[in-house]
């Protein structure tokens, strides 16, 4: 049980830490809009996660392994990504007001709660992630399920309270920066968001792994 937890932690930090659109796109949204927008985009990252999960553990994959499914949600999610990309390049940074302070925005956290559930959702390589998992988890335990559960409830506790961690590191840091490091900020998330589209619409028609 302890090896479940064990595993499942460094799984989550090495989930938590992979430099993917999800990752850049909770921290520019914690510079940009503090702390508790982060934590809302990272609950909704995680919301889409568990929904993978289950959909691979109950073996309810299988209709998203076609290309009616993955092509045409792939190239979605690419071409969102790269118009969010643009977006966030071209849009100029908040001005400091006199005091010196950034304005206060007008947050809307299930919109920031959105806008990381359907980034990860649209994502269709992040299905064959989980199904990867569970099957290494299923081999390595056992099909022990009580230990199984326990590593995947590691997994997503660990992937949450660091994705939490992320926006409150951030949200700290956005007190220190004016207007231009915001900018330079925004556009480099851009430039990310823009060659993440581009990667995966590329991929869902170069690599295919559910056509293999």
């Amino acid at each position: 049980m302890f090896t479940a937890i064990g595993q499942g932690f460094v799984f989550g930090i090495a989930l938590a830490f992979s430099l993917g659109p999800s990752f850049f796109g909770l921290i520019q949204t914690s510079l940009k809009r503090g702390y508790k927008s982060g934590i809302a985009m990272a609950l909704g990252i995680f919301m889409s996660d568990f929904i993978y999960l289950l959909l691979a553990w109950f073996g309810l994959s299988a209709w998203l392994m076609d290309d009616k499914y993955a092509i045409p949600v792939g190239i979605t999610g690419g071409v969102l990504l790269i118009a969010y990309g643009i977006y966030q390049f071209v849009k100029k940074a908040t001005v400091q007001n006199v005091d010196g302070e950034m304005p206060e925005h007008k947050n809307s956290y299930g919109a920031m709660a959105l806008k990381g559930f359907l980034m990860n959702l649209f994502n269709p390589f992040v299905i064959f992630l989980w199904i990867g998992a569970i099957s290494l988890a299923t081999t390595k335990f056992n099909n022990d399920f009580p230990v199984i559960l326990t590593f995947f409830v590691t997994t997503l506790a660990t992937i949450l309270v660091t994705d939490i961690g992320k926006s409150l590191a951030a949200g700290k840091i956005k007190g220190y920066l004016n207007a231009m490091w915001i900018q330079r900020v925004n556009q480099i998330a851009g430039i990310i968001m823009m060659i993440s589209g581009l990667v995966l619409i590329v991929r869902v028609f170069v690599e295919r792994p559910w056509a293999s």
